[in-house]
Formats: C-alpha cells, sequence, structure tokens
C-alpha cells in the first residue's frame, strides 16, 4: 500500500459520491415535478430560500451525514482490489444497512416516483394543450 492517505480520502469520498448523485437526481426530478406542476406561479424569496435549503440539506448534508456514518459500521479502513484500487470497507450487518446501503436505492426509487407523476405531468398539460388548440380551430 504506497498511499494509504489517499485510500482513506477516496473511500470516504466514494461513499459520499454513491448518495450525492442519487441525492443530485432526487433534488433535479423534485424541481422537475414543482415546475410541471405548476402550483405556484411566483415563488416569494423566502420560498425560494426554503427550497434551496432543502436542495443543500440533500445534496450535501445527506452525503456527509452517511460518510460520518460509515465510520460505526465499518470494520477496517479500507480493501484494495486488483486493478480496481481502493474501495470502502463495511462490516455487513443491520446498521450498515440503515446507515450506507440503503440510501443510493431508496434516492433512487424516490427520483424515479418524481420522475414518473412529472412525465405524467407533462403529458396531461400537453393533452389540455391539444384540446385547447383544437377547440380554438388554431
Amino acid at each position: 500500500d504506497i498511499a494509504p492517505i489517499w485510500c482513506d480520502i477516496t473511500t470516504k469520498l466514494r461513499v459520499g459520491a454513491d448518495v450525492g448523485v442519487a441525492a443530485a437526481s432526487v433534488c433535479l426530478m423534485r424541481q422537475l415535478e414543482s415546475i410541471a406542476a405548476a402550483r405556484q406561479i411566483h415563488f416569494s424569496p423566502s420560498d425560494r430560500r426554503r427550497q434551496r435549503l432543502i436542495d443543500l440539506a440533500l445534496g450535501l448534508g445527506l452525503p456527509t451525514l452517511i460518510m460520518i456514518l460509515h465510520v460505526v459500521v465499518q470494520g477496517h479502513r479500507y480493501d484494495i482490489l486488483q486493478r480496481v484500487g481502493c474501495i470502502a470497507a463495511v462490516y455487513w450487518s443491520y446498521p450498515a444497512v440503515f446507515f450506507v446501503t440503503i440510501w443510493p436505492p431508496f434516492l433512487l426509487t424516490l427520483a424515479a416516483a418524481y420522475g414518473a407523476l412529472s412525465l405524467r405531468l407533462f403529458l396531461a398539460r400537453r393533452y389540455q394543450f391539444a384540446k385547447l388548440l383544437e377547440s380554438s380551430k388554431s
């Protein structure tokens, strides 16, 4: 092991990135669903600040929390695989499932639900717009 500090850093970042990418997908799909739903036309500065804080908490806070919780369930510092490099070591137990493993699939499922909902809303808007054009003979 020629770079132990490098492996410590990259394994934590890899654990955080797994959750961070999924959390970013949730943030994007949530914003897309909000646009498609068109519940509000004008957002006040407090609404925008609240949305920004939710996105920051989800996009930065949750991955940071998972990186911290990974310390609880890591059996040793890291594993080294040939042709792969350093990977995070996890002692497989129930806390490991709840602290580290379940978050990416859960967040990606949530993002898929938001995506399906926004697709349904966009298709409904398209149908309404087509009916409007048909009724106005445009």
